[in-house]
């Protein structure tokens, strides 16, 4: 009776990782759906992306993203909230070295509230990960293309424009920061009187570029210049982006804002309505920028 119980677990031993349960895929896009992540809380996944250069330099964790190239983990704008980004824990003891290469992560995924050291809040993230250089054979035939599309820099581009559309549509909420004459810190609400000279101002911080006439023009010749056919959907999301921008400046320079003394503040008239248009290119272009996953 021994022996036979020493084959039985000499077989089970020898099939274990034959029946060990394969990790699942992920992908951006689901981080979209949260009842996706859910399903797999606690569970293995495996996903491909690249390693953003902004990741921290101890390389206990890393930003990963779906495309190359990128210095930074994109946010919703006005937000420290990542957006078409996975925060990615190396095993304890362990830590990551940059490769600008793509890489397949595999780890635990974690359905938690979490903010990191640099301040980016997210409710999921991958952890106890390990990750391998992806062999070029295993990308799909669009990479070559996304490939320009990330080295052009228009993505980065955009994004810069999303943080412009939302100062046109959302001043009432921006805040000047500053010390007074007894070095106290104060913080004071954005006049219209002020945000017109912000688009006036060719300056660093100043918007006079991405209001003249020929901005939105000028990204969306860029974008066709890549390719005008597979790229449509994004030349699409900018041209809506113009029609919304031209529609904030018209209620700006039409005086479509209150002041409230008691607050001394201004209030924009449409706010919600800008809000919602604001949004809804963003999201569209969130949900574009899910199509490219690898």
């Amino acid at each position: 009776m021994k022996r036979l119980v020493s084959i039985v677990l000499t077989l089970c031993l020898a099939c274990a990782p034959l029946c060990a349960q394969a990790a699942s895929e992920l992908s951006f896009s689901a981080a979209n759906d949260i009842s996706q992540l859910k399903a797999l809380n606690g569970k293995e996944v495996t996903i491909m992306g690249y390693m953003a250069t902004l990741s921290p330099i101890s390389g206990k964790y890393m930003y990963l993203m779906n495309l190359p190239y990128q210095s930074c983990p994109f946010c919703v704008p006005n937000t420290q909230q990542l957006a078409n980004t996975m925060a990615v824990y190396a095993k304890s003891g362990k830590t990551f070295e940059f490769t600008d290469r793509a890489v397949r992560v595999t780890g635990i995924l974690r359905v938690e509230d979490y903010e990191d050291e640099f301040g980016y809040t997210y409710n999921y993230r991958i952890t106890d990960a390990v990750y391998r250089v992806v062999d070029m054979s295993e990308l799909p035939a669009k990479y070559a293309l996304w490939q320009t599309v990330a080295s052009d820099g228009i993505i980065a581009d955009v994004y810069a424009m999303f943080d412009y559309l939302h100062f046109v549509c959302q001043w009432q909420d921006y805040l000047f920061n500053y010390y007074d004459e007894n070095d106290v810190y104060r913080q004071v609400n954005i006049y219209p009187g002020d945000v017109m000279n912000f688009l006036e101002d060719d300056g660093p911080y100043g918007y006079k570029t991405e209001t003249d006439p020929s901005y939105y023009p000028g990204l969306i010749a860029r974008v066709r210049a890549i390719s005008a056919t597979e790229l449509k959907g994004l030349t699409d999301i900018l041209e809506s982006c113009e029609k919304i921008r031209d529609y904030a400046l018209t209620c700006l320079y039409s005086n479509e804002f209150e002041y409230i003394e008691a607050e001394d503040r201004f209030t924009q008239n449409n706010y919600d309505e800008l809000y919602d248009l604001w949004y809804g290119v963003w999201y569209d272009f969130s949900v574009w920028l899910e199509t490219w996953q690898m």
